[in-house]
């Protein structure tokens, strides 16, 4: 959803994990917008390194809400020792704890698969946990405390930070896309799909969405001037697709408002 004018610019209907979906719904939103960056507003649901990563490299700045991380051993584990209170310093390569002592790892990679991801990590461990005052307040590990930083920690460090300093403008996500499921749901009783298998369920959901942003279109612009913006566009797509959308958008738009209400519905 568009912050500006609360139009959709890009969807996907899914049957994975949302924290495996965030990149490409960006990527795509940002070909759709024609921009060079935009700021994507998202539930923490979407939270993932490698997806979160992937945007950066697209220029795409993320402000994901974060759930607490604890680290690879939550046991024994209390509040004031969590991962967030450890400082890392990446010109070192190093992480501070909270008793000021330092980190360090062997810069070995190793790699974790689980069934939602997997990723590759280093290992940091200080030998003065076996004589640390407070060990049992960070960690129940015979060993000592050990801390995994993955290879996507930068990025999601980075997005971390500007969730904390946009609190503000986070909030607003749920108002720029929350009330556009109202309206399809509540107003329009659309609250399932008619259509089996993903490839025609996203077809139906696209066809939604697409009337979702005519209605608002009308709202914005009125009808005369959308007409007039449809007879201008210049389509990137072929000839008969472009024929049969603007014939369909006309129809449409010229019919009376109960046929409309009952077309959206």
């Amino acid at each position: 959803m568009d912050a500006q004018y609360n139009l959709v610019v890009a969807t996907h209907t899914i049957n994975r994990n949302d924290r495996n979906a965030l990149s490409r719904i960006a990527i795509e939103t940002k070909k759709n917008l024609g921009v060079e960056t935009f700021t994507a507003l998202v539930d923490k649901g979407y939270h993932n390194g490698r997806e979160i990563t992937k945007c950066k490299e697209e220029n795409i700045r993320t402000i994901v809400a974060y759930p607490t991380l604890v680290n690879s051993n939550e046991n024994g584990t209390t509040k004031d020792y969590l991962v967030a209170n450890f400082t890392y310093n990446e010109e070192a390569d190093t992480y501070q704890c909270p008793q000021g002592e330092m980190l360090r790892t062997t810069g070995k990679w190793h790699k974790k698969t689980r069934e939602r991801d997997s990723y590759d990590f280093k290992k940091y461990r200080t030998p003065s946990c076996k004589e640390c005052p407070v060990k049992s307040l960070c960690t129940s590990r015979k060993d000592g405390r050990e801390i995994e930083r993955s290879q996507y920690a930068g990025a999601v460090e980075e997005n971390n930070q500007r969730y904390r300093e946009n609190g503000q403008l986070y909030r607003k996500r749920q108002e720029i896309n929350e009330h556009i499921f109202g309206t399809i749901k509540r107003q329009w009783g659309y609250n399932h799909t008619n259509l089996t298998g993903l490839e025609k369920v996203n077809g139906e959901h696209s066809l939604i969405m697409l009337v979702y942003n005519i209605k608002r279109t009308i709202n914005i612009l009125g009808v005369p001037e959308l007409i007039a913006k449809l007879k201008n566009w210049k389509s990137p797509y072929k000839a008969k697709a472009c024929f049969v959308f603007r014939v369909t958008c006309f129809a449409f738009i010229l019919a009376p408002l109960e046929n409309r209400l009952t077309v959206a519905a």
